[in-house]
């Protein structure tokens, strides 16, 4: 498996992401590495940079050349981002030296073009057809307004909490005038885009950067959510107005540090929630969805699949669980193609029995094709692993519900039953109809392994019928299928206790 590095250099932050690729199929991030960098604090009146500023840059770039070349990686894209004002007068000589002596070849990205990847990013990870985009960094807003996978209308801000905290500080004004201050400046920027106060109610509102996964945490902890992920999670608009209040009645100074922020300091993670709570406030939405994918995703995705550069991918839940089992369960592909064909066919034949709803097809997708990931642990238990290995997984298109079923789906892919002191824990998030759905779904799983248990794809095909209180399987094979019709009866108990049906495997 190949690797493509991402470099990227901005006012304060330089980051590298390595990824696992199969060139025109998929990639999962497999490290990464932040470091916080000075690049426009320290600009004299002619606007360079320094030789302190350049040495600072140039060495951690060294040490990111050196991760690269002990990950083999076969191709590094090197981006740059700077504010207009922001931008050094001297940056194409600092690509340079940098190429020179780190080997990394940068190119400038212009505010549409920034725009652009983080609209590929999200739209290549999510499955929201309608959305705007809100992205905050240190001194920038990116906004990108789409839908059915074109992008309608788009914005480019040139401020953020680094600059505010600036222009507004907080001894000079006080706490309430000057994020009174920081509301009405952010007003008048986006004033300038009436499309903004035209969005519809069904469009999603997706907010990404390291201040919105820094909100998301805290929400999370605020209410002691169960599941210990910021992507995709959905909050209110009145839960930023509430983490607001907390954070203002706190003493904020460079020096006050908060836990498990990006930057640490209370009073830009200050400046960015008054930020966050502006916008959403003017676009007028109640709910927030986070996304941990943004403009580094969009670059990997364009040199991935490069048919991402036309249109998004049509499967996106398809192209993470590849990247998934890939990195999980390299050599059983075939196999796992096979379960989830034949978890397919099974919840179609069997639908007068189950009665569920088209909407969990997706939750048994990603259990068929990902119920043996648990190996990589151990074989032993290798149910139970698989669930902590699905439920921690980067999967592209699913809700955290969705996820959590699929996850306790694979764990009854070898028998049993839920157990239940783990589902408690997520009863804030599940429903008691997922209850029965689970069960539904883990018979379902295990039938379908069964019918591949020589790893052979044998069973090409499946016909149910349902007699009274019996259901007749007949199997369509292409060579011997004895041994997959003697493990797939002896699901029958579980079978008759889940959907009150004895089974015949013929």
């Amino acid at each position: 498996m190949d690797k493509i590095a991402v470099v990227v250099v901005e006012t304060y932050t330089a980051k590298l992401v390595i990824a696992n690729v199969v060139q025109d199929s998929f990639f999962s991030i497999c490290d990464v590495e932040t470091e916080t960098i000075h690049a426009g604090l320290e600009m004299d009146e002619d606007h360079f940079l320094k030789k302190n500023q350049i040495g600072e840059v140039i060495n951690i770039l060294k040490n990111y050349r050196k991760i690269c070349d002990m990950y083999a990686v076969t191709k590094t894209i090197a981006i740059a981002s700077f504010i207009k004002d922001s931008k050094p007068m001297n940056i194409y000589s600092f690509f340079d030296e940098v190429f020179v002596t780190c080997g990394f070849r940068f190119s400038l990205l212009s505010a549409e073009e920034q725009n652009t990847a983080i609209y590929t990013g999200i739209m290549n990870s999510y499955d929201i057809p309608k959305g705007v985009i809100v992205s905050v960094g240190a001194d920038n807003i990116h906004i990108v307004h789409y839908n059915r996978r074109n992008i309608l209308n788009q914005a480019y801000i040139p401020v953020g909490p680094r600059n505010l905290i600036g222009m507004y500080p907080l001894e000079k004004f006080g706490k309430e005038e000057a994020f009174e201050k920081v509301e009405k400046y952010i007003k008048s920027q986006l004033s300038d885009y009436e499309w903004l106060k035209t969005i519809e109610p069904e469009y999603t509102f997706v907010g990404c950067g390291p201040y919105f996964e820094d909100l998301s945490n805290m929400d999370r902890i605020y209410k002691k959510y169960a599941l210990d992920k910021d992507d995709g999670y959905v909050f209110q608009s009145e839960d930023i107005s509430y983490i607001l209040n907390q954070i203002k009645a706190l003493t904020l100074n460079e020096n006050k540090k908060l836990k498990n922020l990006h930057e640490g300091r209370a009073d830009i993670f200050a400046y960015a929630v008054q930020i966050m709570k502006t916008i959403v406030d003017e676009v007028g939405k109640e709910t927030v969805t986070i996304s941990t994918r943004s403009m580094i995703e969009g670059f990997l995705f364009n040199t991935v699949t490069p048919s991402t550069l036309e249109k998004p991918n049509s499967d996106i839940l398809g192209f993470s669980v590849m990247a998934q089992t890939a990195e999980y369960e390299s050599d059983s592909t075939k196999h796992n193609e096979q379960v989830y064909n034949l978890s397919m066919l099974l919840f179609k034949q069997l639908r007068v029995l189950h009665k569920l709803p088209r909407g969990y097809v997706k939750v048994l997708r990603v259990a068929s094709y990902m119920h043996d990931v648990g190996k990589r642990i151990s074989y032993h238990k290798h149910a139970n692993h698989s669930f902590e290995v699905i439920l921690n997984s980067e999967i592209y298109g699913l809700t955290h519900r969705e996820l959590i079923l699929a996850s306790f789906v694979a764990s009854l892919h070898s028998g049993g039953d839920i157990k239940m002191n783990e589902w408690a824990k997520y009863n804030g998030i599940l429903t008691v109809e997922d209850v029965d759905a689970v069960k539904k779904l883990g018979v379902i799983l295990r039938l379908a392994e069964c019918f591949d248990r020589t790893k052979n794809s044998v069973i090409c095909d499946i016909n149910c019928d349902i007699l009274g209180d019996s259901v007749i399987m007949k199997t369509i094979t292409v060579d011997d299928a004895s041994f997959e019709i003697q493990r797939g009866m002896e699901v029958g108990r579980d079978f008759e206790k889940v959907f009150h049906k004895k089974i015949e495997i013929l």
